[in-house]
Parts: structure tokens; sequence; C-alpha cells
């Protein structure tokens, strides 16, 4: 508090006329000046309560002695009222009742004597008050994560109808600016926690179709079917918006085998031996499986199917050579040319395999070969390739002794 005349000390003003302080020493109101009122007399004041102005500007400042002597009638005041009242608190100042005996207040004991006034030395330091600012004023800390508490997440009673429910609303509601989320897509999350959920989602008795809303079941099960009507579209699709994070390892021969008879997918007669006699040619069917192929749409000059409209058709293309080494020195003995191979169906196609008869040259020399087979995809432009051992002896290796 400074010794201006700003200072500002409350004045209760009665209807009836103004109501003196309860004194103290150093006090220079007079009859015409309001006395400032520091103590809790003016509880007894009936009527309208008033503001009133403390300090008549006239006066000038006041004094530092007559500072103190305020604050210390003040706090003399305060405590006489709390031991009279002691199941008083704060609030019966502002919002109770006013009491209108002010003996009831201060009764009949003498105004206690004045608190002794602070030096200046007792003050606080300017550099300290600056400090406690500058404290008030800083930015409150943000937690670190090591003393942040860790909020456990709520797991979800069945994490398959809340999956399911999400990419239902995907499909009905695709996000503001964003595509809308695909039938492959969206099934293939479900299915890949549960195999087979959404074959039979409309029964009663499904692990996930009761638990969805009707709003949710409709939309899986049109996705459903609009996936069975074009899967082949379908997963281009999937294959698509998977490419990005898992980008296709590309063709790769995943079996090569030298037959003796091939009639279909897996379904082939291998030869019951690698060697062969020099002299004579070596006739063989070389039957490979593939896997990592990719299909694309058809077009003019594929072997389409008739009657079925092109925009149903994909085609797979594929070129394979094959080519003998030498096991000792990598020389080139024998080599057939790339061919050119492309199948169409209404589906892609989730096996494939090639066969190519050979007949390799009599006039191979004695030792040990190897004949590698290479196999490029057309479409996404991978290749791959394996060998197989080949060995070539002067003469048959008599039965029972291999």
């Amino acid at each position: 508090m400074g010794a201006e005349r700003s200072l500002s000390c409350v004045v209760l003003v009665a209807s009836a006329g103004l109501l003196a302080s309860c004194g103290g020493p150093g006090q220079r109101a007079t009859q015409d000046t309001p006395t400032p009122n520091t103590g809790l007399n003016a509880l007894a004041t009936e009527g309208e309560l008033k503001l009133a102005s403390t300090i008549n500007a006239e006066q000038g400042p006041i004094t530092e002695s007559e500072r103190t002597d305020l604050i210390a009638q003040a706090v003399a005041d305060l405590r006489a009222y709390q031991e009279r009242n002691p199941s008083a608190g704060l609030s019966s100042l502002t919002g109770a009742a006013v009491p209108t005996d002010l003996t009831s207040i201060l009764g009949e004991t003498p105004a206690p004597e004045p608190v002794p006034a602070l030096s200046p030395e007792a003050e606080p330091a300017q550099d300290v008050l600056a400090q406690a600012d500058q404290a008030w004023a800083a930015a409150v800390p943000t937690p670190t994560p090591a003393t942040q508490p860790q909020l456990a997440l709520a797991e979800p009673e069945d994490p398959l109808a809340e999956l399911a429910s999400r990419m239902a609303r995907l499909l009905r509601e695709p996000p503001l600016g964003s595509e809308r989320l695909s039938d492959a897509a969206a099934l293939a999350a479900i299915e890949s926690v549960k195999p087979g959920v959404l074959a039979t989602i409309e029964s009663p008795t499904n692990a996930l179709g009761p638990k969805l809303s009707p709003a949710d079941l409709h939309a899986l099960i049109d996705a459903r079917e609009r996936l069975l009507a074009n899967p082949t579209e379908a997963n281009r699709t999937l294959l698509k918006s998977l490419a990005k994070i898992a980008p296709a390892g590309g063709v790769r021969v995943s079996r090569a085998v030298l037959c003796r008879r091939v009639e279909g997918f897996g379904r082939y007669e291998p030869l019951t031996t690698d060697t062969f006699v020099a002299g004579r040619p070596v006739r063989a069917i070389v039957y490979t499986e593939l896997d990592g192929f990719v299909a694309r749409a058809a077009k003019p000059g594929d072997p389409v199917q008739g009657g079925v409209p092109m925009g149903e058709q994909v085609s797979v293309e594929l070129t394979q050579s094959l080519t003998l080494f030498h096991d000792v020195d990598g020389l080139q003995a024998w080599h057939k040319p790339a061919q050119r191979v492309v199948e169409t169906t209404r589906a892609a196609r989730r096996d494939f395999y090639l066969i190519h008869t050979i007949e390799l040259p009599a006039n191979l020399t004695i030792g040990k070969y190897r004949l590698k087979v290479t196999v490029a995809d057309a479409t996404s432009g991978a290749s791959d390739e394996v060998t197989m051992p080949i060995t070539i002896v002067a003469s048959p290796v008599p039965k029972g002794s291999r």
C-alpha cells in the first residue's frame, strides 16, 4: 500500500447518517470529512449500505503512521469479531444478516493496542517482488512423458464387431475429401480377423451378423454381393490399394521338374532320373509352376472366350526360355529362345503352370550340366529363374547302383 490519496478504504454509510470508525491514533478525520472505516462496526449499521469516499482529496496524502494505524485497527476488529462469533465465517461479512447492535460485536472490552508499524527493513525487497511477478507470469510447464499419467485404453468388448461396424460406416459414408472404401478392402479386413464369417453373415447363428445394426449388416451384405459379381475387379482393386505398402514380389518359379507326362496343374509324372547316356537325344517335358504373376485386362489378339464380353476377361502374359550350361565352365551347350504364352480367363487365375517339350542334342559331351529355366512376366516386367541338374554318362547306369 502506498501513501497516496488513492488508498481505498471502505466506508459504509447508513441512511440515518455517517457511522464513525472505532478510532485509533493518528486519525485526522473531522465532522466534515468522512472517516476511513477499517473496522467491523459497519455490521451494526441499519438501513441501506452504501459505499462512500474514504479520503478527502483536500486533506493531502496520509502519513506512514496513519496508514499503519488503519491496518492495525482492521486486524484488531477482525479478531474481536471472530472471538465473539466463533461459528461465523467470512461469508457472514457479505451474505449474512447484519447485526443491529454494535455492542454485540465489540462488547465492553477496551480497544486493543495498535500493532506496531512495520520497519522499512521488514518490508519485502523490490527484487523479491519482481521475481514473484516473473514466477506468476511464467507458463506452466508441460508434463514430460515420464511424468504424465498413462491412461489405459479401453479394449472393445468385441473387436470383430467393432471392426465390422467401422468398415460398414466407411462403405456408407466416405470421409470428407476421400474416395469410397473399396468393397474388397473393407471385407478383407473383416475376413482377416475371422475367415469365412462373411459367407453366412445373414444367419442368426453367425458370430458377427446378430451383433451389427441393420444398417451395418446390409452395408456388408451389399459389399459382399458386389464383390462376388465382379471378383476380378475386386482383386485388382485390393492389389492396387496394397501396392504402395506391399509391392508385389513379382513372378516366381515355385517348382520346376523334368517330366515324362503332364495332365494339368499339379498332375504330372516326373522322370525317374536326371542322368542320360551320351550319343542319344534327351527327350523330356519341362514342367514349371508359377507364383506372383499379374493379370491384365484382356485386349484384342488375346485368346479370349467367344460370347463373353471383353471387359469380363483378363489375361496373363509370360515368356519362358531354356538354356543348358556346362556345370564346370558355364559354357552354353544348348538354348531354346523365349516363347510367349498368353492365357485368358473370366477371372484372375490363382494357379499357373507352363510346359515345354525339349529334346537335347545327342552330341552332348560327357559331364555335368545345368538346365536354366527363365520366366518373365510381360505385365509386371518381373522375372525369375531356376536350374535343374542333368548328367551325361558314357554308358547306362547299372540298376541298383544309384
